[in-house]
């Protein structure tokens, strides 16, 4: 499965700030065991990386390292949305 994160940047370095936040989603693939696609600068957000996992329990894992590590550092990204997508395999079981 995939998770699609939307987010938007509110600072004015945003070079340095993305090589922070990098840092961060190396920690969430170590912890869960995915990969981290990204950054991709889509239309309509700021920033879109995408989550790769193996099981929806890593959707939960991923984002509790994710808002705990943006909160220690204060970095300016804030959430717009994201979005979980399965294959039909991993839906129907």
């Amino acid at each position: 499965m995939i998770i699609l994160l939307r987010i938007d940047y509110e600072g004015d370095d945003l070079h340095n700030d993305l090589k922070k936040i990098d840092e961060i989603n190396r920690k969430i693939e170590k912890a869960t065991g995915g990969k981290v696609e990204g950054p991709y600068l889509p239309q309509l957000s700021t920033i879109l990386y995408i989550f790769h996992v193996d099981k929806y329990e890593r959707l939960n894992q991923a984002g509790r390292i994710w808002y705990d590590e943006m909160s220690k550092l204060k970095l300016p990204f804030v959430q717009n949305t994201y979005e979980v997508a399965v294959t039909p395999q991993e839906f129907f079981g």
